[in-house]
């Protein structure tokens, strides 16, 4: 009986300790990755699938995490097919925002939005500022190049 008794309490302690060890992710992923799953294998139901965007969205900000790649793009993609192209563009900005690696499709998107929306599209965020390019600088002159030896017709060499 004490045995048993050691061994229940072992295993617990154990799986106390282990619990304490599980990492954080970057992310509040949610159910990002059940809801695109669902779209795909049925995207007639987009109600559902715009709805549970939302929710991952929403539940992020709430626990103040972080929205996970592509999510704000996936959504606001969706709120574009139902023609609210205000609200699409806002999402799209969001994308770009916090995924600056998305800014060159996210701002094409925008100027799509906008543009089906009846606004003038959003000039493009300003590039960070390029590095100077290096100075060129004069090759070194070359040192005369040696007199090439060659055989001459007994097989002698002969300086040229």
């Amino acid at each position: 009986m004490r045995a048993s008794l050691r061994a229940v309490l072992v295993l617990a302690a154990t799986a106390a300790l282990l619990q304490g060890c599980a990492g954080r992710t970057l992310y509040r992923w949610g159910a990002y990755d059940d809801a695109l799953y669902a779209h795909y294998k049925n995207p007639q139901d987009r109600e559902a699938f715009v709805e549970r965007l939302r929710v991952v969205i929403d539940e992020a900000d709430q626990a103040g995490e972080k929205v996970p790649p592509g999510c704000y793009a996936e959504y606001g993609y969706a709120l574009y097919e139902e023609a609210r192209y205000e609200d699409a563009s806002r999402y799209f900005k969001l994308e770009r925002e916090r995924w600056p690696e998305s800014g060159v499709l996210m701002q094409k998107m925008i100027g799509l939005a906008d543009r089906r929306g009846g606004k003038e599209p959003v000039p493009p965020a300003p590039a960070k500022p390029a590095s100077a390019p290096p100075k060129a600088t004069k090759a070194p002159a070359k040192a005369p190049a040696k007199a090439a030896a060659t055989h001459g017709p007994a097989g002698a060499l002969e300086r040229r």
